[in-house]
């Protein structure tokens, strides 16, 4: 077994630095926060220094922030916190960050003309702060018992000039980049703006920048020098995809100097040609809830405590559900298979989780099947209302149906998988998902196998995966939830050749798939 953190060819020696306004957000941060909070004000401020094309943010937001305060005492730190999570963004730029920091292992820092609460305000509401080494902005801090935001400019009165004819007297992105420099002398550094005003550092250091610049930018005559590399970007996920290819590119330099674990690089596991087959769990793995469990808490949650009397006399799940599901129509009647459908069909999904699905699809040729013991009834219904029918080529699970009673009402039938019991030591009789992925795998050649899981009932096929495969495997949740999948592995680790990469949620599954799929073409 390989266990492993997705990208760990490592590039601690990179540096990644993001600007804030117009590329980790759509907007000048600055200008949308003040309007949020008080347009008008906002307006006749901004509108005094409109004709200085070298404004300074720093002393235009102090006055705005204390006038605020005199107009609108009622306006608290969280008003301007919450104005600051809201700033609209694209997500894909987001998951760049992401990308470079938790799966390729480079630094991440922001440099910015806006705030430091604002940018931070934003980090920890979209869950970046740990990924963001150093935030470098005009500095803030709250005055009169909290009631003003002060700001000051992160280029101080009390210093000598920084002497750039290009940027605003309060910050130099460039002398910003030199001071990062003199403190670690970086092997790569690559800088993804969105504005003129971003590309100072490329004047100074020519000759180990890679510039990341919107297109509209790369229209201006004489802006980048000869020396540096410039790559061009429109939208969010042009972004995500350059990062992505440099780093596969990049020579990757192992970070065991610094007593960092590290690990084999992805694409040593996971490359070549041929067609990838991914395969999900559908149980709190493609859907986040147990789909059979939910129906009962929505519709009869007293049952609760019988299905787990019930499933420890008969650990086999289909048998258990269809004697619950007799038992729901005779004590709620008016309940009918179709609003039980309707309401499961909502079941919660992990945010980018259907992205995930989609991406595989639709940009890889990669073929997406379900092997769940839930049952194809309720799948079907929350694959369709979720929008990912047309994207699952085959689902494998117990069967449902509907059958007429003797009064005339409808119920919901569960029939197990497979015609006769299963004799498999870490599967239930009804369902043994390891010969499953077998079947599937003796009537098609896949050059590699993604699994998904969660469960206990996720081991067997796990176990029958190759080196060239990968499984995720959900990993223990904060609060101290934990998932039987990746128990099970630890307590069995030689039956496991694949790679084991652990998850959480829909965006890790999100980037995950980008990135082992990419080296994959």
């Amino acid at each position: 077994m390989a266990s492993m953190k997705l990208g760990t060819h490592l590039n601690a020696d990179v540096l990644v630095l993001f600007a804030f306004n117009h590329t980790l957000v759509d907007v000048d941060s600055n200008v949308h926060i003040a309007r949020a909070l008080d347009a008008d004000l906002a307006n006749t401020i901004w509108s005094k220094n409109a004709a200085d094309k070298k404004i300074d943010r720093a002393k235009t937001m102090d006055e705005f922030f204390v006038e605020l305060a005199k107009h609108h005492p009622e306006v608290t730190h969280e008003d301007i916190r919450n104005a600051a999570q809201r700033l609209p963004f694209n997500q894909s730029i987001l998951d760049a960050v992401r990308l470079v920091v938790d799966d390729f292992g480079a630094t991440c820092k922001i440099v910015s003309d806006s705030t430091v609460f604002g940018v931070r305000s934003f980090l920890e509401h979209h869950g970046l702060a740990d990924q963001v080494s150093e935030v470098v902005a005009n500095s803030t801090h709250f005055e009169d018992g909290g009631k003003v935001l002060r700001v000051r400019p992160y280029h101080g009165n009390h210093l000598a000039p920084h002497g750039c004819r290009n940027c605003p007297n309060n910050l130099c992105k460039g002398v910003v980049l030199e001071r990062i420099l003199q403190q670690h002398r970086y092997a790569k550094v690559l800088y993804v703006g969105g504005g003129i005003e971003d590309f100072c550092p490329s004047t100074k250091l020519p000759n180990d920048i890679t510039v990341i610049a919107r297109n509209e930018v790369l229209s201006l005559p004489n802006t980048f020098p000869d020396t540096v590399q410039v790559q061009q970007w429109k939208a969010g996920d042009d972004v995500l995809s350059l990062l992505r290819n440099f780093f596969h590119q990049y020579p990757s330099k192992q970070v065991a100097k610094a007593s960092v674990k590290t690990f084999s690089p992805i694409s040593q596991v996971f490359s070549g040609s041929g067609q990838v087959l991914v395969v999900f769990d559908f149980d709190e793995s493609l859907v986040n809830k147990d789909s059979d469990r939910f129906a009962f808490q929505c519709f009869h949650p007293e049952l609760i405590k019988t299905l787990e009397e019930r499933h420890a006399l008969n650990p086999v799940w289909p048998s258990v559900f269809d004697e619950l599901h007799q038992i729901l129509a005779n004590e709620k009647p008016e309940l009918t298979p179709e609003l039980i459908c309707a309401r499961v069909a909502q079941i919660p999904i992990q945010n980018r989780m259907v992205d995930a699905v989609r991406m595989a699809v639709e940009q890889f040729g990669a073929e997406v099947k379900i092997i769940s013991d839930g049952n194809s009834l309720f799948i079907e219904k929350a694959l369709k209302f979720h929008g990912l029918a047309p994207y699952i080529n085959e689902v494998l699970t117990n069967q449902a149906d509907l059958e007429t009673m003797d009064n005339g009402r409808t119920r919901i039938r569960l029939r197990p998988h497979h015609d006769q019991p299963m004799n498999c030591s870490w599967c239930p009789s009804n369902l043994c998902k390891g010969s499953i992925l077998d079947s599937i795998r003796n009537k098609k050649q896949y050059s590699h196998v993604l699994y998904v899981g969660d469960g206990i009932g996720d081991f067997c096929p796990a176990s029958r995966l190759t080196k060239n495969d990968v499984v995720f495997a959900r990993a223990d949740e904060a609060d101290g939830r934990s998932y039987g999948l990746q128990k099970r592995i630890d307590s069995n680790p030689t039956l496991i050749k694949a790679s084991v990469v652990p998850w959480n949620t829909g965006d890790d599954i999100y980037r995950h798939f980008a990135q082992v799929l990419h080296a994959q073409t």
